[in-house]
């Protein structure tokens, strides 16, 4: 994993750097010279190969040291730092709603499988889910804040502010949600012990929920995670069509500007986001299903009968 971050980091840096934007076009005066261009890029480490640079981004990144914003001279963190809750509010609630409702709704498909509810809802799942949310956003601006006046263009600070970017970011997300818990839950109905449950005339609803939704909840914690993940490094459109000062607003202003700091900084923490969200899935799966658990025990145990077995046999 280390190996794999540290070459994703490596082809970030080589096509931030590939951009033809120059700092030197904001940080130095309207009227500069060739002279002072080339100093800057000497103070910035421009002037040196792009292996030397990163090889200097990694060695200072290791000891703690992300670098100084180019845009605003102040180091990254301090930038960073106060917009990393807003999108983490916007990935997270985002990531719940899709939860809420797509989970449920799957499971009532799946139940009521080619009945009118399943047929209509799925209709409507593979409809929204073919909407970019861009193109979602940008009607939901439109028809809510343009024409009916309902809720607000721009801003955060109140509930109103949340509502159409989290519509934006869930409703696309909520028919694939749906899509795969429908069909997770089809696969475990369909299987022999639930059939026998149902033979030894165990009531529906605990057939459903005990012995066929915790079988199906394996892909769907993965979907989770992995939505959560995605939904941190996605916010970035949305956050920028509503004017939202989060993180995702932050790389897009840093890469237009050719901010290779904040770039860094950025794709870093959206890397530990992700390993630790799949060490987190990694971690519930022993919770959800007891084979698992059960063979990281087992495994255990043998370790430890061979580690016995092989101090016996030295001694």
């Amino acid at each position: 994993m280390p190996v794999m971050l540290l070459i994703a980091i490596f082809i970030i840096f080589c096509l931030i750097n590939l951009s033809p934007a120059d700092p030197a076009t904001y940080l130095l005066p309207t009227n500069h010279t060739q002279e002072q261009v080339d100093e800057l890029h000497h103070e910035l480490g421009l002037d040196k190969p792009i292996y030397v640079q990163f090889g200097n981004w990694v060695w200072n990144a290791l000891h703690g040291d992300f670098g100084v914003s180019w845009r605003s001279m102040h180091p990254v963190w301090t930038e960073i730092g106060p917009k990393i809750p807003l999108t983490l509010k916007l990935s997270l609630f985002s990531t719940l709603i899709i939860l809420a409702i797509g989970t449920p709704l799957g499971i009532l498909c799946a139940v009521r499988q080619y009945s009118l509810f399943d047929t209509i809802v799925n209709a409507v799942s593979k409809v929204l889910g073919a909407f970019p949310n861009f193109w979602l956003a940008l009607m939901l601006m439109l028809i809510f804040a343009l024409k009916m006046h309902w809720f607000p263009v721009v801003g955060y600070q109140q509930f109103s502010n949340w509502v159409l970017p989290l519509l934006s970011l869930s409703l696309p997300f909520i028919a694939m949600f749906l899509r795969i818990a429908r069909s997770s839950m089809l696969d475990c109905i369909g299987q022999d012990y639930v059939k026998t449950a149902r033979s030894k005339g165990a009531k529906e609803r605990r057939v459903i929920f005990r012995d066929t939704l915790r079988n199906a909840l394996l892909p769907l914690v993965t979907l989770t995670g992995m939505q959560f993940a995605m939904m941190m490094g996605g916010t970035l459109i949305v956050e920028n069509l509503f004017a939202m000062p989060g993180l995702g607003a932050q790389i897009v202003l840093a890469i237009q500007q050719k901010d290779i700091p904040m770039v860094m900084a950025c794709t870093v923490i959206l890397s530990v986001v992700f390993m630790v969200v799949t060490l987190v899935i990694d971690l519930l799966y022993t919770f959800i299903d007891p084979r698992i658990k059960g063979s990281f025990v087992t495994s255990s145990r043998r370790a430890r009968i061979q580690k016995v077995k092989e101090l016996r046999e030295a001694a």
